[in-house]
């Protein structure tokens, strides 16, 4: 910082601490729990070296009272800069109760916070007098770097049982009163709500699948599912697809209008009618859509946190896809694994902070077309580092004739078979629909979706029919799922 602005700090707080400290083990084990040397502003040199005493003796074992730390000083060589007994006692002197200790270390904190924030502010000063190549990376990394220390102010002292309690009292009570028995915002779709109990506040939700499969109609399905069912706004970041063209595509799902006619304009009346309906639906909720193209990881982070502050209420974040996320300046090939590991934890810590589902979209490797039935596992996340791991649920989609159309077919006839029934005979294919029937029912497709992971509720697989001309998802009827169940399937 320049040389005539002070550092902020409150070197009453800090003494107050310190002299607790040497009053009550308590309270010097919970200062200790709580601060760093650096957090100490050294505007009272004395301060900083009776803070390194006590922290020597507590990690020796050793009590702590004005003896210990005295003759800890003199051992340091520090007797006389720290003030010796006189300032020792000066302290003590100070603490009227050292049971209120945990207000002033919140006060040294915040100051400590302050002074971290001046000079990473400086430092971004100086870094661009230097110049500055690509202005917009600039302005990425250095608020990703001033975030970080305001995330730091979020610290939360530990809760008590009954506190938590309380809170899981609080849920168990909207859930009943829900008639859907829901916690979170609803996906949609019969079968994964009761899996998942809808999307939880502050889940990380991984939806994988190899190209074409279909992911980014279902993540768009998701987040008009959420905006409409539950009146929550919605965030769609869509890294790899222009706003309006995936607003064609909600219109097709919403209106059952193909993309073709909706994209070339080749409308009927009664085709207009039903494109003109679906605005109308689509009009009336609160998705809030971002196309940058390769958006930066501080950028999305950024822009969730204003929607966020002027939207109190968002109820998901959907991010189309992990592989267009960037965080370093230059793509190293070498290096993605550990980019996508960062890019993860912190698209896990945005959940979290901001107390919102976040649905992130995620390729599948190739190595999935090696599985001798070509079904995906968690193996098969691509430039996965830490996904799985940092995700509270996964979900794997997979589609049958995606490989059929590839000329390629996979060795089981169905994902979620029994062992049982897995010598069973293929049923004999069906004669190909005319052009006239596909346009009827959408070009429909079968997909499963495997629930890979869910870190608080059930694991298996389930049934969704994909209407691809369409864009849309939709269950399969209870008699569907009866016939399934009936024939040996997890469903």
């Amino acid at each position: 910082m320049p040389s005539f602005v002070a550092l902020p700090s409150n070197v009453e707080a800090e003494r107050v601490v310190l002299g607790s400290m040497l009053l009550s083990q308590e309270a010097a084990e919970l200062a200790l729990a709580s601060l760093h040397k650096e957090d100490i502003s050294g505007a009272d040199e004395r301060n900083v070296l009776i803070f390194e005493a006590i922290s020597k003796l507590y990690e020796n074992n050793m009590p702590i009272d004005p003896a210990t730390v005295m003759n800890m000083l003199v051992n340091l060589k520090y007797e006389k800069a720290s003030g010796g007994n006189e300032y020792l006692y000066e302290l003590i002197s100070g603490v009227i109760n050292p049971d209120n200790v945990e207000y002033y270390i919140n006060m040294v904190q915040e100051q400590s916070l302050l002074r971290e924030l001046l000079l990473k502010t400086d430092e971004i000063q100086k870094r661009y007098a230097k110049g500055v190549d690509n202005i917009g990376e600039f302005i990425v990394h250095s608020n990703d770097e001033i975030a970080h220390i305001a995330q730091k102010r979020n610290v939360k002292g530990m809760r008590s049982a009954a506190d938590v309690a309380k809170e899981v009292s609080d849920n168990l009570a909207r859930s009943t009163a829900d008639d859907r028995g829901m916690l979170g915002v609803s996906t949609g779709y019969r079968k994964l709500d009761q899996m998942t109990h809808g999307w939880q506040k502050g889940d990380m939700i991984i939806l994988a699948a190899r190209p074409s499969v279909g992911k980014t109609a279902l993540g768009m399905n998701f987040a008009f599912n959420a905006a409409i069912r539950d009146h929550v706004p919605v965030a769609f970041f869509s890294l790899e697809m222009s706003a309006p063209k995936i607003m064609e595509r909600l219109i097709a799902s919403r209106s059952y209008v193909s993309n073709d006619k909706i994209q070339t304009g080749r409308l009927s009346n009664q085709d207009k009618v039903k494109v003109a309906g679906a605005i109308r639906e689509i009009s009336s909720t609160e998705i809030y859509f971002d196309d940058t193209p390769n958006s930066k990881l501080g950028d999305i982070v950024a822009k969730s946190q204003k929607l966020k502050n002027s939207h109190p209420d968002l109820g998901l974040i959907v991010i189309d896809y992990l592989g267009r996320i960037r965080y370093f300046d230059k793509a190293d090939s070498s290096a993605r694994q550990q980019e996508v590991s960062y890019i993860s934890g912190e698209l896990k810590t945005l959940a979290r902070t901001l107390n919102v589902p976040v649905l992130v979209l995620c390729q599948l490797n190739r190595n999935t077309e090696s599985n001798d039935n070509k079904v995906p596992g968690l193996s098969n996340l691509r430039e996965s580092g830490s996904i799985d791991q940092d995700a509270d649920i996964v979900m794997l989609l997979y589609r049958e004739d995606y490989y059929t159309n590839l000329g390629q077919t996979a060795k089981s006839k169905s994902w979620a078979k029994d062992k049982k029934d897995q010598g069973q005979q293929q049923e004999a294919p069906k004669a190909p629909m005319t052009d006239e029937e596909r346009e009827k029912n959408g070009d429909l497709s079968e997909v499963k979706v495997n629930v890979a992971k869910n870190r608080n509720g059930q694991v298996g697989t389930l049934t969704l029919f994909f209407q691809k001309s369409f864009s849309r998802f939709d269950d399969p009827s209870p008699e569907y799922e009866a016939r399934i169940a009936s024939n040996g399937g997890d469903e």
